[in-house]
Parts: C-alpha cells; structure tokens; sequence
C-alpha cells in the first residue's frame, strides 16, 4: 500500500482497506473481554469496546504511513489504544485517588516499548486485579509488533517521551479535585523552558494525544527513517499537531463536561476570541510542521482530518456558537478539510441509521 497523496484516494483505502483491517484486530481483543473473572475489570473493559471504537479507526487511518506495513501498524495501534482507553476507565472510575495506582497502571504503556524486559504488576495497589491475563495480552500484542520493527530505534527516544507525557497526564488528571489543578501546574512548570508559548492548560491538551505515538510507529516502518525524519514527525505533532487534536476533543465537550461536572481544559481560556486565537496559532503552526516531513501531503490531511472529524460530530454541528468559530477552523485547515467533514457527517449518519437497524 501506497501512501496516498490525494484525498479521493485516501478515503477509498480507509473505507476499503484500513477500517476492516481494524475491525478484524479489534474483534480479536474483544473476545478476551468475556474471560476477564473480576466482573468490575470485565465491565470497564467491555464499556471500551461498547463505547471508544472511532479512536482506534482513527489510529488506524494513521498506520497508511507505514505503506505495505499498515497491518503491522495497525497491529500495533489498536492494541495501545484499548490499553489507553482501559486505563482511563479503570482511573476515572476509582475510590482511591491514588496517584501511585495510576502510574502503575500506566507502567503498561511503557512496558510496550520494551519487549525483552519483564513486565510490571500493574494492579499492585489494586484489590481488583484478576483481569485473566488481559492487560499482559495488549502489552505483549504491541511487544510483537515493536521487535520487528526494523527501524525502532530512531523513532524510541520519541516514542518514549510522548508517551511517558500522556502517562503523567493521566496520573495527574484523575487525583481528587482539589489536588488536580495545583498538580497539572507544577507538573507543566518542570517541563516549561523547552516549550513554545503556552499555558499549563495548554500543555496538558498537547499531552493527551496518542497520535504522534502512532505516526512515529507508522513511519518507522518504512525503510528510510531515520532518527533526523523521526524528530522532524516528533516536532510536528507536539506540541501543535497534539495539541488541536485535544483542544478541539475538549471544545466541543464543554456544555457536556460542564454538566458532569468533568475537568475541561478549554473553559480556562478568558474568553472564546482568545481560545480561537490559540486554536488557530496550534493550527497553523501544524500545518506548517507537515511541510517539512516526507508524505507531507498525507501529514496535512492527519490535520485537516483532525479539525474535521471533530466538526463533524453532532454536539458541534447542533451548536450555532460553535459553527460560527469551527468555519474559521475549517478555512485555515485547509480545502480538504471541507470534503472530509461532509465525507465525516454522512458516515456517522450511515453508522446511526446501521445501528438502529438491528
């Protein structure tokens, strides 16, 4: 498989080739659900699949950059992003509050990248903890597909980092209310000399992507990578390309967090012209990163796919406030943006109207 260069191209291989690909891996790690014993990790591991399956199609248009390899890519993808969304369910849903039960459990994203080390107890602070294997499975499912990777080594440090960055996120993001702001401060503080302009709310956006993750994967697999191409792809989707993906996740949401009383990083920004201002120099400044990078063409259609797909969601286009700053969005993306938002909107109305009629 080719990388594609145009967007006519790109929707028939993800509709033809990359969705069913990902609905045959994700198939596969659903049916080990059913074994977990401890009914409450059964249930959160079954609200993943009942609920979060667009992240790993998304992911999975993502794996196009590993050409013949996207299988392998996709391999890789779908298993990570099941462990991400498992995590966040089992820390949302605690008693405990415990930031050292949130980084042992995140330990198993770090545990992916290292297929000759042992694996961590990631339930040790847990009472709950016999999952029947499943969690070990999702690591040693992205273990497989690291070792073969030819050209790992170049992307590692990167991989590393991004991922060691969405990690502390969660560790911060789910303390109590009262310690979580302060700790997402401090946290931003240790890391603030080597990041462009931004605020601490801004900076935990940029850390709750896993797309770069996946790109960097992706593009390993190809045989001219190289450590200077891998931090070209680093630089591009953090913070900027990273950071629309979660603001943008986060904006729509706010009405809904507001309601459920959930941590909304774009209701710290003073007003909604400012917030535009910020989400159009992350924009830009994405967009400008993907000029640099072999396949950019593919690279601006992650970003305006991004926008888009996001746009493109119910609570964004039944909100005339929201319309009226995403047109702005949607100009700035680029002309494909566009063609994916509609391509986006008749798609979820095909998958609704599917899903009623069974």
């Amino acid at each position: 498989m080719t990388v594609p260069n145009n967007s006519l191209l790109l929707m028939r291989k993800i509709y033809k080739d990359i969705f069913p690909a990902v609905k045959a891996e994700w198939s596969k790690w659903k049916l080990l659900t059913e074994r977990i014993p401890d009914p409450e990790l059964r249930r959160q591991a079954i609200d993943v699949y009942d609920k979060k399956y667009f992240h790993c199609e998304a992911g999975g248009v993502i794996s196009m950059l590993a050409g013949d390899k996207s299988a392998d890519a996709i391999s890789f993808i779908v298993p990570y992003q099941l462990i991400c969304d498992y995590l966040d369910n089992l820390c949302d849903q605690t008693k405990s509050f415990n930031p050292d039960d949130f980084a042992a459990l995140h330990e198993a994203l770090r545990d992916c990248f290292f297929p000759d080390q042992p694996k961590s107890d990631y339930y040790r602070f847990r009472d709950t903890k016999d999952d029947g294997g499943y969690l070990n499975a999702l690591v040693d499912g992205c273990r497989g597909i690291v070792a073969k990777t030819a050209s790992f080594a170049s992307a590692k440090p990167y991989v590393l980092e991004l991922s060691r960055y969405y990690s502390e996120l969660q560790i911060h993001k789910h303390v109590r209310e009262e310690e979580r702001e302060e700790r997402l401060i401090r946290w931003f503080e240790s890391y603030k000399a080597d990041l462009p302009e931004m605020s601490w709310y801004e900076f935990s956006a940029c850390t709750g992507s896993t797309v770069g993750v996946y790109c960097l994967l992706s593009c390993a697999m190809q045989p001219a990578f190289t450590p200077t191409y891998a931090k070209m792809v680093r630089d591009c989707y953090f913070p900027f390309g990273q950071g629309i993906h979660i603001l943008l996740d986060y904006y729509i949401d706010q009405e809904e967090d507001l309601e459920d009383g959930e941590l909304n990083f774009c209701t710290y920004y003073e007003d909604e012209s400012i917030m535009m201002d910020r989400f159009l120099y992350f924009l830009k400044n994405a967009k400008e990163g993907t000029k640099r990078l072999p396949h950019a063409k593919f690279h601006s259609f992650l970003i305006e796919g991004i926008v888009a797909v996001y746009l493109s969601e119910e609570k964004a286009a039944g909100n005339k406030s929201v319309r009226h700053y995403c047109r702005k969005l949607v100009h700035t993306a680029g002309p494909a943006s566009m063609f994916f938002y509609w391509n986006g909107r008749t798609y979820k109305t095909y998958r609704k109207l599917r899903r009623r009629a069974h």
